[in-house]
């Protein structure tokens, strides 16, 4: 079982359970990293201050509240955590209505209630109860320092609770001009014929029946190119030299680019998944030689110069 995300009790009256909240929701969409093409380094983001180009250290950070273009209120941390609210441990429910007059696009994030060691009769009670009545409870609830209008009703053997957005951040669909205006008045056939093939194609809902086939064509592609190419891995940042190396353009780069080379397929392994370099056995790499000591290949052309040469000193 995951760990709690919160832990407390729900609260109302002279009614007090003990529950712990877990995530009801775990996302599947694949996460990517970025990484550097030639070396495939971890890309790192850094603070940048958009006026010097400079890297800004966290502790010279601050917040601004933007009044206008370019015009910012700056506040400190010390001064927003003044305003956070006060830690609780109980989901304090107001009040208790119909879920179906909760409207959908209220609902944020859901979690599984679950009842705290020795509250399981407190817990069974409270869940019949809500299912018998059919009412959700409306509470508030702080967690990780942030307060939050939530629903609790009862669900399956449990209890669940949903984040609720505030009535005031949704954007109201008068709020578009294609709603401001009267539409045209559908022709009843036309209405009559979609009423048709909703009929034909009205099933019982099954989640499971549904599936991100985006994300299975995408896991499959990511394995075809595995089987293809391997995988690459990349060594940790531990394990990369502090110095850098001197630019390829330079003497000195170029005779430790030939000399550091690795040959393919020759010096890299990959082992528990970290990268090590086997040493060369039977091949040693040399550094060239000086351009004054190398020995000029001999050519037919080459040798008739020199013959041609030493016959007229004679």
């Amino acid at each position: 079982m995951s760990r709690p995300v919160w832990t407390g009790s729900i609260g109302f009256g002279p009614i007090h359970v003990p529950v712990r909240l877990h995530g009801a929701v775990s996302p599947r969409q694949l996460q990517f990293h970025l990484l550097h093409d030639a070396d495939g380094g971890r890309i790192q983001q850094r603070r940048v201050c958009s006026l010097d180009g400079e890297e800004v250290p966290y502790e010279h950070v601050v917040k601004g509240y933007e009044l206008s273009r370019g015009r910012y209120v700056e506040l400190t941390r010390g001064e927003l955590e003044a305003f956070d609210p006060q830690a609780s441990r109980t989901i304090d429910i107001e009040d208790f209505v119909e879920l179906s007059e909760i409207d959908p696009l209220l609902f944020d994030t859901t979690y599984h209630l679950m009842p705290s060691e020795g509250a399981s009769r407190a817990y069974a009670t409270l869940a019949m109860a809500l299912r018998a009545a059919g009412r959700v409870g409306i509470g508030r609830l702080v967690m990780h320092m942030k307060g939050h209008l939530c629903a609790v009703w009862s669900q399956g053997r449990g209890l669940v609770l949903s984040t609720l957005h505030y009535a005031d951040e949704l954007i109201p669909q008068d709020s578009f001009a294609e709603f401001s205006l009267p539409g045209p008045r559908p022709a009843q056939g036309e209405v009559e014929a979609v009423l048709d093939i909703i009929e034909a194609r009205t099933v019982t809902f099954e989640p499971l029946r549904y599936h991100d086939t985006h994300r299975e064509r995408l896991l499959s592609f990511i394995e075809r190119r595995v089987q293809k190419r391997g995988l690459r891995a990349v060594p940790s940042e531990s394990d990369v030299s502090v110095e850098r190396p001197a630019p390829r353009s330079s003497p000195q780069g170029r005779a430790a680019g030939r000399a550091d080379e690795p040959v393919r397929g020759e010096v890299s392994e990959l082992s528990r998944g970290s990268l090590r370099m086997r040493p060369l056995a039977a091949r040693e790499v040399r550094e060239p030689a000086p351009r004054s000591t190398r020995k000029r290949a001999e050519t037919p052309l080459r040798a008739r110069r020199k013959k041609e040469d030493s016959g007229s000193g004679k």
